[in-house]
């Protein structure tokens, strides 16, 4: 069930401006100490901690929206830059984006300070940054697949998903796996994807009917 800050990111000339206002308050905190401390949040909005909680859901959920809005910002900056079209276009933008999140220091300092907390903040189901990076990377998708510059082998959304889970995997590796992030890596990865054919499955034979009908009565002795 979305929450207050969601519906309020989804339609801002129709919503409250308080949501909005915990939203940008809770970046300037988040920027400062790369920390939420939602009493704090809640006292300086003048309202309840009860209140707050239910216009952002959690504090996992708040963070996912503060982190997405410096993502959102970065994941168009690299599509402004990215060059060529279809796959290669698409491999230049994912490079770009994951350069400036590897550049981006409070990212890396709210990384640093509790890593498994950080992993689940960024990359679980249940994030908003997961969920609207893949909705980003559709668009991005779609736009190519529309000038018919791509011609994938799957679905944009299933397609969506894998670039982003292999972004998180590749960019967060040191979390996942103790390796360093690898944005070269992640991008042949993407690549490869992009340009793989579709997959065409064999067809089954129908089973050869047997020559002749067998008698199910024993064979008589000799």
């Amino acid at each position: 069930m979305p929450t207050p800050l969601e519906r309020a990111l989804e339609d801002p000339a129709h919503a409250g401006a308080t949501p909005l206002d915990a939203l940008q308050l809770a970046r300037e905190h988040w920027l400062r100490s790369g920390r939420l401390d939602m009493g704090v949040l809640a006292r300086e909005l003048g309202v309840s901690r009860a209140t707050l909680y239910r216009w952002v859901g959690t504090k996992e959920r708040l963070i996912g929206e503060v982190l997405w809005t410096f993502a959102e910002t970065a994941m168009a900056d690299a599509r402004k830059k990215a060059s060529g079209t279809g796959a290669r276009y698409l491999a230049d933008a994912t490079e770009r984006y994951m350069q400036a999140a590897l550049d981006f220091a409070p990212l890396m300092r709210f990384i640093a300070q509790d890593p498994e907390y950080a992993l689940k903040v960024l990359a679980s189901k249940h994030s908003p940054m997961q969920r609207r990076s893949i909705a980003a990377t559709r668009d991005l998708l779609l736009e190519q697949v529309d000038r018919g510059k791509l011609r994938p082998a799957l679905a944009p959304d299933e397609l969506a998903f894998l670039i982003v889970r292999i972004v998180e995997s590749y960019l967060y590796s040191d979390i996942i796996t103790g390796r360093e992030p690898d944005v070269d890596g992640a991008v042949r990865a993407i690549h490869a994807l992009l340009l793989a054919p579709p997959v065409r499955r064999a067809k089954r034979r129908a089973p050869r009917a047997a020559a002749g009908r067998r008698s199910t009565q024993p064979a008589r002795a000799a």
